[in-house]
């Protein structure tokens, strides 16, 4: 089997993030993806409940914290996660402090994530919004992330542009931490070229067209 004879169904978190979405899709959404063995799904915070309710441990929910500007306070970010466990979330998606990054505050992004990983026992993913840093930022924000306990570096929110392979370049080369593409991504080719480039998880509102 050749590398693009690949199964890309256990590395896609299938996202279902637009806000005027109901329940009753959501649990569709849910069903379906479960049904064709993704990774999880991820949807805002007020579903996850609801959603671990009806689809059990069917899949794996992932949620979203600060999302998708990342400007609330590390303690405001430390309930949200909190609040996310106690409700049923097995992942996060955090937005780390934007405006700490442009203030170059980054022992704020470092005690930002220490937080939330006190507070959230799961995959812990960090939303860089790689699309909007400098070069500089981007080292200085990854070296940061490096020195605590997250498990993946996420490119970005998917609201500036979509993840381009540079990205994925960038992130495997500055970090030794998972990494998951997010934005934009539509086709299997595209999917594929990402993977190749070391991404590990594809985060996309498109998973069925991928397959």
């Amino acid at each position: 089997m050749g590398y693009y004879d690949m199964d890309l169904r256990d590395r896609i978190d299938a996202t279902l993030l637009r806000p005027d979405n109901s329940l009753s899709k959501l649990i569709e959404f849910g069903k379906k993806s479960a049904k064709e063995g993704f990774r999880s799904i991820v949807a805002h915070p007020y579903f996850v409940r609801p959603l671990r309710k009806y689809l059990g441990d069917s899949i794996r929910i992932c949620t979203v914290v600060a999302f998708p500007y990342g400007t609330e306070t590390k303690e405001v970010k430390s309930f949200e996660a909190r609040d996310s466990l106690n409700n049923g979330a097995d992942e996060i998606d955090y937005v780390i402090s934007i405006p700490s990054v442009k203030s170059s505050m980054y022992e704020y992004i470092k005690e930002e994530a220490k937080s939330i990983v006190t507070s959230f026992r799961g995959v812990i993913k960090a939303i860089i919004e790689v699309p909007i840093l400098s070069e500089e930022e981007l080292r200085m924000v990854v070296e940061t992330l490096e020195e605590t306990d997250i498990d993946y570096l996420k490119t970005s929110t998917g609201l500036y542009r979509p993840v381009t392979p540079e990205d994925i370049v960038k992130l495997k080369t500055l970090s030794n931490k998972m990494i998951k593409a997010a934005g934009g991504i539509r086709t299997r080719k595209q999917a594929e070229e990402l993977i190749k480039l070391g991404a590990d998880v594809l985060g996309t509102s498109k998973p069925f067209e991928l397959l």
